[in-house]
C-alpha cells in the first residue's frame, strides 16, 4: 500500500470537491506574537510537486507571520473516516504573474469581493467606509501562496486499531514512508 500516493489523491479530490472535508484544513504559522492557526480553503493540489495551493489577501496577518517564518503547518481532519493528516511544508508566493491570473480568472465575481476592501482583513471597523469596496484593487490584494510540503502524519482512528504513519520527502522527490505506533 503507497499512503502517500493515496494520500496525494485524497488531496486532489478535496481540492475540486466543495463537500470533502479536507477541503478547509487549519493552516498555522508562526508569527512574532507565537502560533496562529486558521481555517483556509485548499484550491489546487500539485502532486508531482509536492505542492498544496491556497490563496489570501497580502494585507493579512498570515501574510505578516509568513513573513516571520515560512515553514506552516496543516491539519486536516475527516470525521466520516476518523482520520487526521498533518502536514508540515514551506510557503513560498507564486511569483509567475501569468500563473495568478488564471487562479485569478477562476475566481467568481462574488469572491472577488473579498479581496477588494479598502482596510486590510481584520481591521477594526469604526465606520460604514471601512467596509467599502474598490473592485479596481482586488488584483493587487489577491496573493496565491504555495505550500511546499515536506512531511506528513496520517492518524486513522478505529475500534478496530489505531493506524498510523508518516511520509518524509527525500532529496529525489520521492518519499520514504514508515509505519508508526499510533
Amino acid at each position: 500500500m503507497n499512503h502517500a500516493a493515496e494520500t496525494w489523491a485524497m488531496l486532489v479530490r478535496a481540492s475540486v470537491d466543495n463537500k470533502h472535508p479536507w477541503r478547509t484544513p487549519a493552516l498555522c504559522t508562526q508569527g512574532v506574537d507565537g502560533p496562529n492557526a486558521r481555517h483556509v480553503v485548499l484550491r489546487k493540489v500539485l502532486p508531482d510537486a509536492a505542492t498544496l495551493v491556497f490563496f489570501t489577501d497580502h494585507r493579512s496577518q498570515k501574510m505578516q507571520d509568513l513573513a516571520q517564518c515560512d515553514k506552516v503547518s496543516l491539519v486536516f481532519w475527516n470525521p466520516k473516516s476518523n482520520t487526521q493528516l498533518r502536514v508540515w511544508g514551506t510557503v513560498r508566493v507564486e511569483a509567475d504573474v501569468s500563473q495568478v491570473d488564471q487562479y485569478w480568472a477562476r475566481v467568481p465575481d462574488h469572491a472577488r469581493r473579498d479581496y477588494a476592501t479598502l482596510s486590510a482583513p481584520g481591521s477594526v471597523l469604526n465606520t460604514d467606509s471601512d467596509q467599502a469596496h474598490d473592485m479596481s484593487l482586488a488584483r493587487e490584494y489577491f496573493t496565491v501562496l504555495l505550500v511546499d510540503v515536506q512531511r506528513m502524519d496520517c492518524l486513522q482512528l478505529s475500534r478496530e486499531g489505531h493506524q498510523r504513519w508518516a511520509a518524509e520527502r527525500n532529496r529525489q522527490g520521492g518519499w520514504i514512508t514508515q509505519n508508526l505506533v499510533p
